[in-house]
């Protein structure tokens, strides 16, 4: 269990040094635990560069080191050991979920309302819940280096030791401040029009602007918040694909305007699943039915 503990606490922290101080113990203990690690597996498992690097057979391990700690944490809960404390053998657990802007900023909110809650409300504990906020293509990543137990991904291809479920699609509509639309006129050119973009992985407007001539050079304006970049369509400073969830006739309305169609655009469908871990976590699995119910809801 320690050796486990201290490989997943050298990747998280990058160096044997600073895993030492989290695990209060020292430099060489920590290289010892490793190296016992190593011998039992007969594979290198880090590279000792900084920030160290699994090798492949360490990716391996990490997966399985993590779900052993979050086995070792959900049945401390059940027993009823909630020592907590800055010590993080002791420490409450938090599920680690990937979860893209849009999702969080739209229907993924009231899954961490249900879960989260008080336990005076869903008369259960809250699942405490540690976000990576991270694109729904590169999600798939971070399951694969075991660094959550759980994401919101397009990817169908189900990664090594977990399950993939189906969720629903997202649909994104090219929009533009009306406003803007009349100043450009009838002979909209969009190689010139400013466009939107969320940050350097965001490509849904990208794919608009392939069949454009000169579409590659139209200026970038880049937002990456999800509330923000629905504004900044809003006010005018350029067009954008924006979800349907987002539009001023949803329960998750960033903005109270209506926008206008880019004309010759069309719109662009984003297929979600789930990806979890196998493991049969309980607050794993509350994740699961939640993200679910709420999926069959607004997707």
């Amino acid at each position: 269990m320690e050796q486990l503990r201290t490989l997943a606490a050298v990747v998280d922290l990058g160096t044997f040094d600073r895993a030492a101080a989290q695990l209060h113990i020292t430099a060489p203990a920590v290289s010892q635990r490793i190296k016992a690690l190593e011998a039992q597996t007969g594979h290198v498992l880090v590279q000792r560069v900084v920030p160290v690097q699994l090798t492949e057979p360490g990716q391996e391990v990490l997966r399985l080191a993590r779900q052993v700690l979050a086995l070792h944490a959900d049945t401390l809960e059940h027993l009823g050991v909630t020592e907590g404390g800055d010590d993080p053998q002791t420490a409450p657990w938090q599920l680690p979920v990937a979860v893209n802007a849009d999702s969080l900023a739209t229907w993924f909110r009231p899954v961490m309302a249900q879960l989260g809650g008080p336990s005076t409300v869903t008369g259960r504990p809250p699942v405490l819940m540690r976000l990576s906020v991270e694109d729904q293509d590169h999600s798939r990543k971070l399951l694969q280096a075991g660094a959550v137990a759980a994401a919101i991904t397009t990817s169908e291809r189900t990664v090594t030791g977990c399950r993939s479920i189906p969720l629903g699609r997202m649909v994104y509509e090219p929009c533009i401040s009306p406003v803007l639309l009349e100043s450009l006129g009838s002979h909209m050119d969009l190689s010139r029009t400013p466009v939107v973009v969320f940050n350097h992985k965001d490509d849904l407007q990208d794919s608009q602007l392939r069949n454009v001539p000169g579409g590659s050079n139209a200026p970038q304006h880049r937002v990456p918040s999800s509330e923000a970049f629905i504004r900044a369509v809003a006010d005018g400073l350029g067009w954008g694909m924006v979800p349907q969830l987002q539009m001023a006739d949803s329960p998750f309305a960033a903005v109270d305007s209506a926008f206008a169609r880019v004309p010759g655009l069309t719109d662009e469908t984003v297929t979600l699943y789930l990806q979890r871990w196998k493991t049969p976590l309980p607050a794993l699995d509350r994740l699961e039915h939640s993200i679910r119910e709420h999926a069959r809801q607004h997707l």
